[in-house]
């Protein structure tokens, strides 16, 4: 099967170049087949609003099944540089809980240095994460939507680095634990991170209701799920492009920015070689085993609430 996506969507350009399957909505109903129904909610900064899209589709075309993935913005805080684009490719909150979803995924946002309570959509942002905890199967929360969701639903706060956590860094992935989501990883995964702050393991080990499935010593949790896989919480990036830490640190540098090379990420160091991508293929199994768990376990009925 293939993602259903609106050809307009600039993304949808780089999905042909990288032969992703896509179908159109027409030959969609045709095979009268129910799709998967992801709302990904995009809080990224505007310069990044596009690659982000991109990158997320990607991802989650990797199934055989049919996905209708629906991008989802606030009814009452507008963008000020992206409001036409998501009038013209985006759902509000409002028109999205009329027609229900199977899974959610929210990404993070440039707002580490605000207190929770002050972020201008806090409001709308934590009635939307309590509807999806009555309405949808599961929902991930990525980078700064992952301390916001935690320091919501169970208190924990996100600690500061003494310096930023900027590159490449080896995992250890919990088999143990016994969850789908890690089905086909290795014991060790290296996954991008670009951050000031993080949720540490032990503190996170200390709600019940919460687990750790991959972890860094240094970093602390990367994967936490929580409800059983209803709330999933990802602190690194699994879904950045080889170049993304390198536009940063170029970016940062050029600028007069002070930041240190990126670790693991440039052959022996070298800025001026390519660096080499050692994390796409966790990232796909990741939302594959996710897709997956979800079409095992949602509602027939997507409007009804979920019973635990």
């Amino acid at each position: 099967m293939a993602l259903i996506v609106n050809k307009k969507l600039p993304a949808f350009a780089y999905l042909k170049r990288e032969q992703i399957f896509e179908i159109s909505t027409e030959r969609a109903k045709r095979q009268d087949i129910r799709p998967l129904e992801i709302g990904i909610l995009n809080l990224m900064p505007s310069a990044v609003v596009e690659r982000t899209e991109f990158q997320l589709l990607r991802l989650l075309a990797n199934t055989p099944l049919q996905i209708r993935p629906t991008f989802v913005y606030f009814d009452e805080h507008k963008s000020n540089s992206q409001q036409g684009h998501f009038d013209a490719f985006y759902k509000t909150i409002s028109e999205v809980k009329a027609r229900g979803l199977d899974g959610l995924i929210i990404t993070g946002a440039n707002l580490e240095e605000y207190a929770f309570e002050d972020v201008r959509y806090w409001k709308e942002f934590t009635e939307f994460l309590d509807w999806a905890k009555r309405h949808v199967t599961s929902t991930i929360l990525s980078c700064w939507a992952v301390h916001a969701g935690l320091y919501y639903h169970y208190g924990i706060r996100p600690q500061k680095y003494a310096k930023k956590k900027f590159g490449i860094f080896l995992h250890r992935v919990h088999h143990e634990s016994g969850s789908p989501l890690l089905t086909g990883m290795d014991d060790e995964i290296y996954l991008p991170h670009s951050r000031w702050r993080g949720v540490a393991s032990r503190d996170v080990r200390r709600h019940k209701e919460l687990e750790v499935l991959i972890d860094n010593k240094e970093l602390g949790a990367h994967l936490i799920v929580g409800r059983k896989g209803r709330e999933i919480y990802m602190q690194g990036h699994p879904e950045y492009d080889r170049s993304d830490i390198a536009e940063e640190y170029f970016r940062d540098k050029a600028a007069g920015i002070r930041i240190n090379r990126p670790l693991n990420y440039f052959p022996d160091g070298n800025e001026k070689k390519t660096p080499l991508k050692n994390w796409g293929a966790n990232g796909q199994v990741f939302y594959s085993n996710w897709i997956n768990w979800v079409y095992q376990t949602t509602n027939v009925d997507i409007k009804k609430p979920l019973m635990d």
